[in-house]
């Protein structure tokens, strides 16, 4: 029977390629252990090469000048004549181009001679939406040039880093898309907690840990989400517990609704509790539960650039707008701006003659069923917050 036994070394590295996927910055294991491997002074993975247009993503295992590492970025990329090699082979510099040409090229004599840089073993892997990376190592000019074992071990390690870093992309975009969506509850004002099945807390937003700071009702107790109110955790506590099964059972559609009591000037926030499909991972310890928070006197957001895009309104006209859709009256929202009654009336009625909107509550609807609560941080004035009684 053949040996299929693989060498510590060779397993360590095959480890830090997928481990690599995981780390922040990736792979920074594995472009140090495969340089030590192949005897190189510098190996690099370009994951999105650099373009006139933007920077690349360029991952080395050492860099011992910030200037040389961002001068690839800025300058020498474009100058770079060893790109666009056969997807998976690995061939050296040498291979490619000729000494003479390559030593005599600006991108040799201006960036890497300074950088102590003669041979290049390479190597290029393509998908189906094109480059997915460019690996690259060196070694300095009083070491001999790579040869065919250096080449042959390359070819064995490209497979595994096609494959890890197609993980690596999938996680990327998901967790892009995961941020995008946080971003998107922070604008409007929505609250997220992630339970397991015993209550206890795996992540939470900004805006839930604000809620959770400021005293509204809701507190962590050794870990575990609960009502300041005893009689507010039994029935949350029964909803909870409801929600866990649905989980359990795969139902998707058991949802669950709390309010808390109002309290002095500040009204009750608003709990919603969803059952998380089941993951992968086993154990209490798997996220179970997503509450949903909801403060009703958060005050909404509405960047003035965006409301002058969607209905055309003037900075005074936007001012006034979100102060109205912050449950200012007219009179009130006057005073707040520092005009008179009669320049808010001239302004509310440009408002509603370019929205088509013919009340305040209408108004008021238009505005918070449009995109303009979801489009930044940046809020138009930060006097907008009123207290209700």
């Amino acid at each position: 029977m053949a040996d299929l036994s693989i060498s510590p070394q060779m397993d360590a590295v095959i480890q830090s390629i997928y481990r690599g996927a995981l780390e922040s910055p990736p792979w920074q294991q594995f472009l140090g252990e495969l340089r030590t491997l192949l005897g190189g002074n510098f190996a690099t993975l370009l994951l999105r090469p650099p373009n006139i247009h933007e920077k690349g993503v360029v991952l080395n295992s050492a860099v011992f000048s910030a200037d040389i590492y961002h001068a690839y970025n800025d300058t020498y990329f474009a100058l770079d004549p060893f790109v666009n090699l056969p997807d998976g082979d690995v061939v050296t510099i040498s291979e490619f181009l000729s000494v003479a040409d390559f030593q005599q090229s600006e991108y040799f004599r201006s960036y890497l001679q300074p950088s102590d840089v003669m041979h290049i073993l390479g190597a290029d892997l393509w998908g189906s939406e094109g480059l997915l990376a460019r690996l690259r190592v060196t070694r300095p000019d009083c070491a001999d040039d790579f040869g065919d074992t250096e080449k042959a071990l390359c070819r064995l390690l490209l497979p595994h880093l096609r494959l890890a870093i197609e993980i690596h992309s999938r996680l990327r975009e998901s967790e892009l898309e995961r941020s995008l969506y946080a971003d998107t509850f922070g604008q409007l004002a929505v609250g997220v907690i992630t339970l397991d099945s015993q209550a206890a807390v795996l992540s939470s937003n900004p805006v839930a840990r604000r809620l959770i700071d400021t005293s509204r009702g809701i507190v962590l107790r050794n870990g575990t989400l609960q009502l300041e109110v005893s009689r507010e955790q039994r029935a949350f506590g029964t909803l909870l517990a409801e929600v866990v099964s649905a989980h359990h059972q795969q139902l998707a559609g058991c949802v669950r609704a709390f309010r808390l009591a109002d309290n002095a000037q500040l009204q009750g926030l608003s709990l919603l509790l969803r059952p998380l499909p089941l993951s992968d991972r086993s154990g209490e310890n798997s996220p179970a539960v997503a509450v949903f928070i909801s403060d009703p006197m958060a005050p909404r957001q509405a960047p003035s650039e965006v409301l002058t895009a969607l209905f055309g309104l003037t900075p005074a006209e936007a001012r006034l707008a979100v102060r109205l859709v912050n449950g200012f009256s007219l009179e009130e929202a006057a005073m707040s701006l520092g005009v008179s009654r009669n320049t808010a009336k001239s302004h509310l009625s440009a408002i509603f003659s370019k929205t088509g909107a013919t009340r305040q509550t209408q108004l008021i609807q238009l505005i918070l069923n449009s995109v303009v609560t979801l489009a930044g941080v940046q809020v138009i004035d930060e006097g907008v917050v009123k207290c209700r009684s």
